[in-house]
């Protein structure tokens, strides 16, 4: 049998998640007898779902049967009554319960690796129902060897392993298990490809489920060349003096393959830490905005992040939620405005001051270098093609004449620009 123990060695504290079924109970005795020199501790966990009759009967018995061996178990019992009593689908509640319980005693137990008794069938099956339901574009066909989560690894020993060598293991060894009687109920999605689908696969000679593997490594290949390929385009794009965001050219983007561009977005969410997940549903969407004429439009905001499409560009950044009040200057400092540094010197004639530092109101206008006239400052911003959102974080500069004396780094009168220096610093708080 082909068992992979790469993943640990004999320092390692290795715990085991124990279902009762014959896959985990399988593993255990492989675990506790010919794998038994190839780990410091073993330990098993064992979650009581609470859903069927046989549940209390299943932990008993385990606890019994880890207790015989002298192997530390540790149960819990999960509530989903309130999912059950509603109709909803407890499959992905279950498995965040149950993952959050394992962090948790990982954590206590100060192990190293968890493992799960998943097997070749089992890769088959999740191929199939990826491909079938489209969740296989962007991520891993299948089950991975090995997966990660916080201070340690998930290691699936058995991936190839069919279920027939587990089976015939469990009748030459006499192995107690239970089996699941919701196991051959076809109203579960995977349990009808299971019982079902993939069974009628087999019975044509010219069919073969097993192709499935070669599928996955093919395109778990494709998959890391798209990501890295993802990567390289994003090393070329400018932050915008941003310490959270991502500025990426519309043109460039857009003359990117579908795969490619949404390869891009998954990368620039996972570059910049926002935890965002969005549908291909609502990448096309995105997709189809970009590539219009449109000069400017929000495609996202919450209350920590916005997508914002901006003439030529799209930026992807971290909202700047400072709240920027005016700032009244009495004399030749260095400050701060936002995240922009203002820097006035000792040339400032004395009876500019006080200088009042705020962000534009309505019907602001400018006294033009060089030339008769005034321009509005909303006119000045379009000009400079600046977003929406940063128009109101430039800061306006009025000295004691209430004449605006500079606008950010778009403007400053001639006769101010040896006595003040403003610079755009970026956001040292990661907003944006």
């Amino acid at each position: 049998m082909e068992v992979n123990t790469t993943e640990w060695n004999e320092n390692s504290h290795i715990v085991l998640a124990v279902s009762t079924g014959i896959d985990s109970m399988v593993l255990l005795h492989l675990l506790n007898n010919a794998l038994k020199s190839g780990y410091r501790k073993l330990s098993c966990l064992h979650v009581n779902h609470g859903l069927r009759a046989a549940s209390a009967e299943e932990e008993k018995f385990i606890k019994k049967y880890c207790q015989s061996l002298h192997i530390p178990l540790y149960t819990t019992t999960l509530d989903l009554s309130s999912l059950v009593d509603e109709g909803k689908s407890i499959e992905n509640d279950a498995r965040t319960l149950r993952y959050n319980w394992f962090d948790q005693q990982m954590k206590e137990l100060d192990a190293d690796v968890l493992l799960t008794a998943h097997h070749k069938d089992d890769q088959i099956e999740t191929i199939f129902y990826r491909l079938m339901t489209g969740k296989s574009t962007r991520s891993s066909l299948g089950i991975a060897n090995v997966s990660w989560r916080d201070g340690y690894k998930i290691v699936r020993p058995l991936l190839n392993v069919a279920k027939q060598q587990l089976i015939s293991y469990q009748l030459q060894h006499h192995i107690p298990f239970y089996e699941d009687e919701t196991n051959v109920l076809n109203d579960y999605v995977r349990n009808d490809i299971r019982n079902r689908v993939l069974p009628s696969i087999e019975q044509n000679e010219q069919l073969n489920p097993h192709q499935l593997l070669k599928l996955k490594e093919w395109h778990d290949e494709q998959l890391i060349n798209l990501q890295a390929m993802a990567q390289v385009f994003l090393q070329s794009s400018k932050d915008e003096h941003l310490s959270s965001a991502i500025s990426i050219s519309r043109s460039e983007f857009n003359a990117l393959n579908r795969s490619l561009q949404i390869a891009v977005l998954d990368e620039a969410f996972k570059k910049l830490q926002t935890g965002l997940i969005f549908s291909e549903k609502t990448y096309d969407d995105w997709l189809r905005q970009l590539s219009e004429s449109v000069s400017q439009s929000v495609l996202y905001s919450s209350d920590k992040w916005i997508i914002h499409i901006a003439y030529d560009k799209f930026i992807i950044m971290a909202k700047y939620s400072q709240q920027l009040r005016t700032l009244t200057i009495s004399q030749p400092d260095m400050y701060q405005f936002g995240y922009y540094s203002i820097e006035i010197n000792k040339a400032m004639p004395k009876h500019q001051f006080p200088l009042i530092v705020r962000t534009r109101q309505n019907g602001d206008k400018f006294k033009l270098n060089g030339v008769e006239g005034h321009k509005k400052v909303s006119r000045l911003m379009i000009d400079h093609k600046i977003m929406t959102h940063e128009r109101n974080r430039i800061p306006i500069i009025i000295n004691q004449q209430n004449e605006i004396i500079a606008v950010g780094t778009l403007f400053i009168k001639d006769s101010h620009k040896q006595t003040m220096k403003i610079k755009n610093m970026g956001d040292e708080h990661g907003n944006a």
